[in-house]
């Protein structure tokens, strides 16, 4: 298993960009392409993973709130201890127990964020959205699941459309102490497809899509940038797509003079 985490507290500086790829996988971030221009506590709060193996590839972005501790702490215990088993040879069945398994490692990231923040008392209050995705070309499988605004992004020939979309974007959050299990199934959007007409999947921040800071159409670019990548080196397709969604977030900012930061996360199909 390779495995790879962009911290949004290593990635200052106000529009550069950090990229990192492996295989089918890639993860961007930026502190974004203008200032901020909310209240915030941390330059960089975002965070985005990655981890593959020759069966499958997991990708997951975090916007953490209150600080970058959550997101970085979520992400951190999602690659420590719950990658390794959705990247195995064998499924053992993943579709039929997607979302009893996504519950499972919610509550477990859920305490954990509790546990960590608590022993640091200037990350009181720090929660994060989360979005995650696993892809098993080789089952023609692709499972996903989201708390939060943070997006999923299906690829297709067609186009870009968003899988769980947010029905209300502020509720989603892992971090907070009143959550039980009911309370995270509740938040939790989840599910499964196949992947076989897919090009690529995409995680994003709402840094590429917040209103007034982002792109008006977030999955209008995605698809376009998709395009454009398709056309290019196929070794290089997962880096650039990747990169691409982060550019595009960047340039949206400085033209409205406004910005957020962003993350991404994707898994280039075919």
């Amino acid at each position: 298993m390779r495995t790879a985490l962009l911290r949004g507290r290593e990635h200052t500086l106000l529009g550069g960009i950090s990229a990192i790829a492996e295989g089918p996988a890639a993860i961007a971030i930026s502190r974004g392409g203008a200032a901020k221009t909310y209240a915030y506590r941390d330059p960089n709060e975002d965070a985005a993973a990655f981890a593959t193996s020759p069966f499958a590839s997991v990708v997951a972005v975090a916007d953490g709130h209150s600080g970058h501790g959550a997101a970085e702490i979520a992400l951190d215990r999602l690659l420590d201890a719950h990658a390794a088993a959705w990247l195995e040879r064998t499924a053992h069945d993943l579709a039929a127990r997607w979302v009893d398994a996504a519950v499972d490692v919610l509550v477990d990231l859920n305490t954990t964020v509790l546990n960590e923040s608590a022993a640091e008392r200037s990350a009181d209050g720090a929660r994060t959205t989360l979005s995650l995705l696993l892809a098993r070309p080789g089952d023609d499988c692709l499972a996903y699941f989201s708390v939060g605004d943070s997006h999923i992004f299906a690829v297709d020939d067609a186009g870009a459309h968003e899988v769980a979309a947010a029905r209300s974007p502020r509720v989603g959050f892992l971090g907070r102490p009143s959550d039980d299990r009911a309370a995270l199934r509740r938040k939790l959007r989840a599910g499964v497809a196949q992947i076989e007409t897919l090009r690529a999947v995409v995680l994003a921040t709402d840094g590429l899509s917040e209103p007034g800071i982002g792109v008006a159409d977030p999955g209008a670019a995605v698809a376009e940038i998709a395009l454009r990548c398709a056309r290019g080196a196929p070794d290089l397709r997962p880096l650039e797509l990747a990169r691409g969604i982060v550019e595009t977030a960047l340039a949206s900012h400085r033209a409205q003079r406004s910005g957020d930061n962003v993350a991404t996360a994707v898994v280039w199909i075919r």
